[in-house]
Parts: structure tokens; C-alpha cells; sequence
């Protein structure tokens, strides 16, 4: 029997940390910064949940398609974001939808977003629920009488593969590993691995401008899409399958980035690649963070495109359990399906030597680099931090992350301000002090993707206003120092307000006549992109 998702965490029931990792984790904010748990709590079991009775009753033609089960519409009730592990954990369920819905086809998608404006109803798209950022949290304000959450679970397939061109026609609800899956036969892959690779979906990936594996050059799903067909209340938008076009506006670029608000993606043609053959890893520590930068950017302006290039500050690694907090991580890797990778290897290495980074792991002879040193220990942190939040929410400890892009004639400063001006919100919105991290995600010729976290004791019933104190000063931060509210996390509810400061104002009203174009009675993910 295939296990249940989590209404209450991430992954399936019976995954996540055991107890001795969650000791190890407790004890690492403890004795590191002072975090203490309060007593352990426990979220909300499925008969103990507060749901109100659905108010909607779908018509004969998209009942098939429907279910109003108890775990299904808890489960769709929120994503992944810190606001919803501390809402979920409060019991909080008022907004839970109504009806969850899977389509199998985009006929079934049109019918159903037929009935959601007849019914007055809002209707949520919704992948693989890993949202970080409210984008699938079914909150809408009173105008509608019910909500339905959209789940593509049952669009999964890799419909085609063009081998000669390296691209495949692949369903939006496809998540990672199925995908991947669908791709091995033919040796070639998507090669897209978001950390919320194993729950989400290729749909999902392209309307929030998913970040993937790739630390340079191929950095984002947009690079990845070939074209893109969606469903819209108005009708069908497909583009035209081409490597390139300089037809006016892209229909592409303007699919991508919708966030479910404009219509719901069916399906896409990708591109791929060979699968990697030739790979060298190494990791070096630095003393100094800004050296560590330093050393990314010198990498990202030699033109070599490394697929990993993250640098991870003493704070990160010391909260993760792989550093004492005296040195900077930078990790490195460069893979190819066609060719040796040592010479780049070689002259990324100059580099980071150049800046005084001294090896950690190396890479020569070495071809498990990845599981050994810092560089193991980090990388096995990353695969457990999204399960660590659901052992912090109920012991009241506030644990989040937001992401960013700056130019580097600007860096070194921006960094600094972010970082206080979280460690100042974090006093102000708590009484006492926190931690404060940053690392890369992501590195262009032109500027780095700094990734921050922050971590704080909150207080049990005042969690969810402390954090919004937080995420506000923080947001505003950004906004003002000229940063992007977001580089790879999407919109989401959360962004909202600072999404529409940072886009040209005409631009805004541009998208808000085209959401009434496509979707006259604004039922699509209402509050997102467009309010």
C-alpha cells in the first residue's frame, strides 16, 4: 500500500528525522545559539481537526473527478511555509478547500474551472504542494462561496520523447522522480533537481520559475522550456515548439512565472541532456565569507559554468551540523555526458586558491568527493532541512529561509545590511537573539543568489505574528537595498506586497487586464501575481 503525504510536515507519514537527529538538531541551537525548544508539542491528528463541512457539490459532469475525503482537503489546505507549519500546528483548517479535484486531461480542466465560475467558486492549481511561499495556501477573501483545490496528480506522464533533438513532451502534474524516470530509457535527462525535487512537478516548476540544479549557466527552468500549453477560463494558450524565436513578446516567458493565476499549465516540451558521465567534485574552506564570495565570482566571470558553485557561510553549516562555525564551505562540481571535466576542475580551483581557500576535499582520484569532508556532511544536512521545520514548529522554535539576486558591485554591502537587518527584526519580534546564515544558491557573471536562514526561540501562540514580524523587516530590506523579493521561491501569498513594489507599476496594470482576459471572473489562485 503507497504511503499517505503529510497534511502536518513533509514527505510521507513515517518519514523525517528520527530521535536522535532531532536531539542532535535541538542541541546544536542550544548549545550554538542560545535557541531553546519550549516543551515538545504535537501537531493536530486527522480526527482531531477542526474542517468545516464542504460548501460546494460538484455537478454530475466533474463529480467523477472529486473528492471531498478528510485527509485530501487537509492535505491541500496548505504548502510548506513557515506560516503554514505554525497555522497547521495551531489547527487552523477554517480555509481548508471545500472539494479537491483530478483532472485528467485539460478537457476536464475546462469543465472544471466551467462549474468554479458558475459556483462562485476559487479554484487553487496545485502540484506538489511544496510552496514555500503561501502559493497553494487555500486562502481567498469572502467574494467566493467555496474553494477548489486543483491537484494535476493524474497528468503525470512523459508523453513523448524527440531523441534527435533531445526535448520530451511531459505532463505538468509529473513529479521529479517520475519524470526522471520516464526519461532513463532514452539516456538522456531534465537534469532540473530542485531540493523540493521529490515532491513537486515539472507544471509546478515552470509557473514559479523553479531554481534548480544547476548553480550557473543553466540555472532555472526557464532555460529548460522548449513550449508551453495551458488551460485558461478564455480558452487554450499552446506556443509553438521552436529552439528559438524573435517573434515579438514570448507566449513562453509570459506562461512562465503565472503562478496558477492567469490558467493552469497541462503540459510542456523540455529540453534535455545527456546524462552526466564525467564528474569531479572538491570542497575548500576560506576564513572569511566575503573571500569565499569573492572566490564565486572570479569562478562565475571565467566562463568555465560549473554545475555546482555554493559557498556556505559558518553560521549554515554549524546550525546543519557540518561545521564548528570557523570557516566558509565552498563546494564545486563540474559534470559532462561528453567530455573529461579536469581542466575546468583545474582552473576553478586556481581560482578559489587564488582567494585563499584552502582544499577541504580534492577532487583528483577522488570520484566520491561529494561524501566526504564538510562536503559530506553538508550535503547529507540538505537532504534532511526540509523535514527539520516539523520538529521546530511544536518545540516553538521559528525557522525560515528567503532567497535573493544582487549584482556583485553591490554584494558585499547588501550582505552585510541583510544580515542585521534579520538579526534587528529577529530581536525586535522575539526579545532575544537568533541565528542568522547565509550560503549561494546560485551564481551569474553579473551578481550571486544569496540564500539566507534564520532561526529564533518564538513564543507558543505568538509564533505566526513573530515570524510576520520578521518576514516584513526582512522584505522590506530587500526591496529598499534593490534586491529581488524573490530569486527562485515564486511570489506566493507572502510576496505578494513586495512583488508589487518591485515590478514597474505599468507593468502591473498590464497583467491585471490580461488576468481579466483569461480569466473574467478571477477565480484562478486569487491574491497571486494579481489581486
Amino acid at each position: 500500500m503507497d504511503k499517505r503525504l503529510k497534511y502536518w510536515g513533509w514527505g510521507h507519514e513515517g518519514d523525517g528525522l528520527d530521535a536522535g537527529q532531532t536531539r542532535e538538531l535541538l542541541a546544536t541551537f542550544v548549545d550554538g545559539f542560545a535557541i531553546r525548544p519550549t516543551d515538545d508539542g504535537a501537531f493536530p491528528t486527522l480526527d482531531a481537526l477542526d474542517l468545516p463541512a464542504p460548501r460546494l457539490t460538484p455537478p454530475a459532469s466533474v463529480a467523477g473527478l472529486c473528492t471531498t475525503d478528510r485527509h485530501e482537503r487537509a492535505l491541500h489546505a496548505f504548502g510548506q511555509s513557515q506560516p503554514d507549519s505554525i497555522r497547521c500546528y495551531m489547527g487552523d483548517f477554517a480555509h481548508a478547500p471545500d472539494v479537491v479535484a483530478y483532472p485528467e486531461n485539460a478537457l476536464d480542466i475546462a469543465r472544471l474551472m466551467e462549474w468554479c465560475g458558475v459556483a462562485g467558486a476559487a479554484l487553487i492549481p496545485y502540484g506538489g504542494g511544496s510552496s514555500v511561499v503561501g502559493g497553494v495556501t487555500a486562502d481567498v477573501d469572502d467574494g467566493f462561496n467555496g474553494v477548489v483545490a486543483l491537484d494535476m496528480g493524474r497528468m503525470g506522464r512523459v508523453l513523448e520523447i524527440d531523441e534527435v533533438s533531445r526535448a520530451a513532451r511531459i505532463q505538468a502534474g509529473a513529479r521529479g522522480p517520475a519524470l526522471e524516470a520516464g526519461l532513463r530509457p532514452s539516456g538522456l535527462t531534465l537534469r532540473h533537481f530542485p531540493q523540493s525535487f521529490e515532491h513537486s512537478t515539472l507544471g509546478g516548476w515552470i509557473a514559479t520559475r523553479s531554481g534548480g540544479h544547476f548553480a550557473t549557466l543553466l540555472t532555472h527552468i526557464d532555460d529548460l522550456v522548449e513550449s508551453v500549453a495551458m488551460t485558461t477560463p478564455a480558452g487554450e494558450i499552446a506556443s509553438r515548439r521552436l529552439p528559438g524565436s524573435g517573434a515579438g513578446p514570448s507566449p513562453d516567458r509570459f506562461m512562465i512565472g503565472s503562478e496558477g493565476a492567469l490558467g493552469v499549465i497541462t503540459e510542456a516540451w523540455v529540453r534535455l541532456q545527456g546524462r552526466p558521465v564525467f564528474k569531479a567534485t572538491a570542497g575548500y574552506r576560506f576564513a572569511d565569507f566575503l573571500d569565499a564570495a569573492r572566490a564565486v565570482r572570479a569562478v562565475a566571470q571565467a566562463g568555465l559554468y560549473p554545475a555546482n558553485l555554493r559557498i556556505v557561510d559558518g553560521v549554515e553549516l554549524q546550525v546543519n551540523g557540518a561545521g564548528d562555525g570557523s570557516f566558509t564551505l565552498m563546494v564545486v562540481s563540474f559534470e559532462s555526458a561528453d567530455h573529461q571535466v579536469d581542466a575546468w576542475m583545474a582552473r576553478a580551483e586556481e581560482c578559489c586558491l587564488d582567494h585563499g581557500g584552502r582544499v577541504d576535499v580534492p577532487w583528483r582520484d577522488n570520484p566520491n568527493a561529494h561524501l566526504e569532508g564538510a562536503v559530506g556532511a553538508w550535503r547529507e544536512a540538505f537532504i534532511r532541512m526540509p523535514y527539520n521545520r516539523e520538529r521546530l514548529t511544536p518545540r516553538g522554535i521559528i525557522s525560515d529561509t528567503f532567497e535573493t539576486s544582487i549584482t556583485w558591485d553591490r554584494f558585499e554591502g547588501f550582505h552585510e545590511t541583510i544580515q542585521e537587518a534579520t538579526a534587528q527584526a529577529i530581536r525586535h519580534a522575539t526579545g532575544r537573539p537568533g541565528a542568522v546564515s547565509c550560503r549561494f544558491s546560485h551564481a551569474y557573471p553579473d551578481g550571486p543568489a544569496p540564500y539566507f536562514a534564520f532561526h529564533a526561540a518564538g513564543r507558543k501562540g505568538a509564533l505566526l505574528g513573530q515570524w510576520q514580524a520578521i518576514k516584513d523587516a526582512v522584505s522590506e530590506a530587500l526591496i529598499r537595498e534593490g534586491g529581488t523579493i524573490t530569486h527562485h521561491h515564486a511570489v506566493g501569498r507572502d510576496h505578494q506586497k513586495w512583488y508589487e513594489r518591485q515590478r514597474p507599476a505599468l507593468f502591473g496594470e498590464v497583467l491585471a487586464a490580461a488576468k481579466k482576459r483569461l480569466d473574467p471572473l478571477g477565480i484562478l489562485n486569487p491574491g497571486v501575481i494579481v489581486r
